[in-house]
């Protein structure tokens, strides 16, 4: 007996010693995968089908004998009617699984946008790959554009920057961080509207050096039976490509050029930037149900952030109210959170709105002899007028250019009815575009500053 207990230990022992160390060879093996970073989704002008890009890691970026400078993403284009349509053709064409769980972006185009995108984004909600994290952007150009232009020098690896760009704005304003889950959530709220990420290309983006052969690109021709009515397309069409680097060390500038001679006029379209990266995230796009209605510029977009309290700190630069020529750089910080009111009582809702913020000035003003409490007061003055003004342009574009409530403030008028079906009597959706909106903030806001008597630093 002991006997056979003994040999059925070792015979066991070598059983799990061979299935532990043996290589596994099932489907899902990272050999048999293809590792989807980056979706854009365009449509055909005149017609019913879809173009899908994807945008792959290139592993070879990952192995130890991988250079130490960047490789590109491979980019490849199926024209098909749907979504999972172009997923099983992308399947079929590479001749690997495609494994979506690291994809970091989404990005519509525009004119697709226009025309109602809840199906799209239901399915890639409800594909359990595809993570409720994942950055939703909308773009002013194609897709698969901004996708190509998307790769800079500064990042070694693609997918760190589609993780990390969406945080810029704790510290602009910018932007915002817009996932799949809370996106999709919005499009299907009647009494809201949803927002994504604003693409789009710089100015010099397509005028730039390109070298239309890579190694990195896959670009053989693919195409569908022809029963079918679903054709495939690759990359070449959409010119994949690399951009070259003029020099070893890249100079990357940004200038703002406004229009006017106030900061009001700061659009992420007037913005001049020069660099290896050819797209850039600034502003946000704005829908009405499903659809994509219009967009904001910058400061539009900081007016959003703040009023969802999800920007620590950020810096305004106002026309001095001692000489018109001169700017003052001002960094403000929120010192609490917002208090906001409904008044229902009337026909069209009054939302009040009272800010507490903190500032400083960060460059040394010239006072121009004047005493540093009138100074205080004529610099609050400004800023206040300012923001004043800038955020009730703001709220009613909202209301009255978009009718849709992106701030949510349906939440707070809710909590005046006693049940739900009052509120939905109510009809917030539309009286929403009539609202009337009251914006104030404390009195000081700025409570220090650096000044300069006549030369003199004190």
């Amino acid at each position: 007996m002991k006997s056979v207990l003994k040999w059925f230990i070792i015979i066991m022992t070598i059983i799990i010693f061979l299935y532990a160390f043996s290589s596994s060879y099932y489907s899902q093996n990272i050999d048999h995968l293809d590792y989807v970073i980056a979706l854009g989704i365009d449509k055909i002008p005149n017609s019913d089908n879809l173009s899908v890009t994807f945008e792959f890691a290139n592993l070879g970026s990952f192995s130890e004998n991988a250079s130490s400078e960047q490789t590109e993403p491979i980019i490849n284009t199926i024209i098909a009617p749907t979504i999972p349509n172009a997923l099983t053709i992308m399947n079929a064409y590479i001749g690997k699984q495609l494994n979506l769980s690291h994809c970091k972006v989404i990005a519509f185009s525009e004119d697709f946008a226009k025309t109602g995108i809840l199906d799209e984004v239901s399915f890639l909600t409800h594909n359990i790959q595809i993570r409720p994290t994942t950055n939703v952007v909308i773009t002013d150009c194609n897709a698969v554009d901004y996708l190509k232009h998307s790769t800079s020098s500064l990042e070694q690896v693609l997918t760190k920057y589609y993780d990390i760009f969406p945080t810029s704005s704790e510290y602009t304003g910018y932007t915002s961080n817009i996932p799949l889950g809370r996106f999709y959530e919005n499009l299907l709220d009647k009494n809201s509207g949803a927002v994504s990420i604003l693409g789009s290309l710089v100015e010099n983006a397509d005028s730039k050096n390109e070298n239309p052969s890579s190694s990195n690109s896959q670009n053989p021709d693919v195409s569908t039976p022809s029963k079918s009515n679903h054709t495939s397309k690759s990359s070449d069409s959409n010119n994949t490509s690399k951009k070259e680097n003029e020099s070893t060390e890249n100079t990357i500038t940004n200038t703002v050029q406004n229009t006017r001679p106030d900061y009001q006029s700061f659009d992420p379209k007037s913005a001049i930037s020069e660099g290896d990266r050819g797209a850039e995230n600034m502003g946000l796009a704005v829908f009405k149900d499903d659809k994509y209605v219009g967009s904001l510029s910058t400061i539009e977009t900081l007016c959003y952030s703040l009023l969802k309290d999800e920007v620590d700190n950020f810096v305004l630069t106002i026309t001095s109210p001692f000489d018109e020529a001169e700017k003052v750089d001002i960094k403000v910080g929120d010192l609490s959170q917002l208090k906001t009111d409904i008044d229902i009582s009337k026909d069209a809702p009054v939302i009040n709105i009272k800010f507490n913020l903190t500032a400083e000035v960060i460059n040394v003003l010239d006072n121009q002899n004047t005493p540093y409490d009138k100074t205080l007061e004529k610099l609050n003055f400004a800023l206040k007028e300012y923001l004043t003004e800038e955020f009730k342009s703001y709220l009613y574009k909202t209301s009255r250019e978009y009718n849709s409530d992106i701030n949510e403030f349906y939440k707070i008028a809710k909590r005046k009815f006693i049940t739900n079906s009052d509120f939905s009597n109510y009809d917030w959706a539309n009286k929403y575009e009539a609202a009337e909106f009251n914006v104030e903030f404390n009195e000081d806001i700025i409570t220090t500053l650096i000044i300069r008597h006549e030369g003199d630093r004190v």
